[in-house]
């Protein structure tokens, strides 16, 4: 990632407290496995540059972007990497899920520390004309012992309750072994392109495809991988302030979900990114209008 971008990141998108907070009174939510994460955007202009500039490294990996006109890719980027139809209306054209899934690119990469497998641009089918299938991000962590395959989802929406009742309408089909073997079926199509040589979800690809009678969830047990699932959610801070909007999701989640088990035999895990901003809208049109405007990239 250019270094402009990551210093951005991580003036612009600053860590402020884990869910249970009991100092403020804030449960996690029934559903997190793992302790909930809570940010804060410190600057609108800066958090609106992180969204333009993050459509490159989303779409490209890393090897594709060095040494190369930046405002071309990102243009082509717009072209067939992800979903953009400059002919819609600006009501229409911030609605685009991607909006979102470049700030959870980027989150994950630098604050969390969370590789890219592979470049999410890749799974985007212009024939198709429709927001990319599968999960939001496609990133590991490597430990000695564990591989943690962070694929996650992001809703970027004004009400939160929208973006809640989104995420729970999914939730179960997302953490499952179905789900799960058919993103690791579409990364395996794509293995070439793979951001990051040498990992154990190549080696599990790769042993699959050698024996394509195997069950490549028992083979992910087998090399115990995990399945981590943050759930980022943007949206408009409550007008009560910060801490006010961060109690609203675990509030609102206990009053209308209820906690249960999911279809998944892999380890897992799941947690919250909850990051409440001033004018959402604003922001989300801004960067469209950076878009149509050809705004040239950071260096």
């Amino acid at each position: 990632m250019r270094q402009s971008l990551l210093d951005l990141i991580e003036k612009t998108i600053v860590y402020q407290y884990d869910l249970p907070n009991p100092t403020a009174g804030i449960n996690k939510t029934i559903v997190s496995v793992d302790n909930d994460q809570c940010f804060k955007s410190i600057d609108k202009n800066d958090f609106t540059e992180i969204i333009y500039n993050s459509v490159l490294e989303y779409s490209f990996n890393e090897f594709e972007i060095e040494n190369k006109d930046y405002d071309k890719l990102h243009y082509i980027a717009l072209q067939n990497r992800l979903k953009f139809n400059p002919d819609l209306d600006l009501d229409q054209k911030v609605k685009y899920g991607f909006l979102g899934e470049v700030v959870l690119f980027s989150v994950l990469y630098i604050l969390f520390k969370a590789q890219p497998l592979i470049a999410r641009g890749y799974f985007y089918n212009p024939l198709e004309n429709s927001e990319t299938k599968g999960y939001d991000s496609y990133h590991l962590i490597e430990n000695n012992n564990q591989t943690e395959l962070w694929f996650g989802e992001v809703k970027f929406h004004k009400n939160y309750k929208t973006g809640l009742k989104s995420i729970f309408k999914n939730i179960d089909k997302a953490i499952s072994d179905d789900y799960l073997k058919t993103n690791v079926f579409a990364i395996s199509n794509q293995i070439n392109n793979l951001h990051f040589k040498g990992s154990k979800i190549e080696t599990v690809i790769k042993d699959w495809e050698e024996n394509p009678y195997l069950s490549i969830i028992d083979e992910m047990k087998q090399h115990n991988m995990k399945l981590v699932y943050p759930v980022m959610l943007l949206y408009e801070e409550d007008d009560l302030g910060f801490d006010e909007s961060i109690k609203n999701i675990p509030e609102y989640i206990k009053d209308e979900f209820t906690a249960h088990s999911f279809g998944i035999t892999v380890d897992y895990s799941i947690f919250f990114i909850l990051l409440p901003m001033k004018d959402v809208k604003i922001i989300k049109e801004e960067v469209i209008k950076w878009i149509e405007l050809k705004k040239p990239l950071m260096s």
